[in-house]
């Protein structure tokens, strides 16, 4: 069964942004409550704070693969971002000991 190019679908749908829109909402709300208990005094500053962290990455996943389609698209993204990661781990080496020397 061939498809014309009118029927190929790439990327989401609608109804998959609206459940990426209600789940970032609703991880926006857990951040504001847990806030809320650490200024309350129910809950400690650091399970507050890795609390917010944990939703921030969730939502940081789901915002790169739904709105930055990588979910459709790492197959070509990630020939871009892996030479780019090597070449700044190796600036950061090479140009260290330059930032080590200069430093006074």
């Amino acid at each position: 069964m061939s498809e014309t190019h009118a029927e190929v679908h790439h990327g989401p749908n609608v109804r998959a942004y609206l459940v990426v829109f209600a789940a970032l909402s609703v991880f926006t709300v857990v951040s504001f409550v847990v806030n809320g208990f650490v200024r309350g005094g129910s809950l400690d500053a650091l399970s507050g704070m890795l609390i917010i962290l944990a939703v921030a990455v969730v939502k940081a996943i789901l915002v790169g693969l739904y709105f930055m389609h990588l979910k459709w698209d790492w197959g070509r993204v990630f020939f871009m971002i892996v030479p780019a990661f090597i070449l700044a781990t190796m600036m950061v080496f090479v140009l260290l000991p330059d930032m080590v020397l200069g430093w006074k």
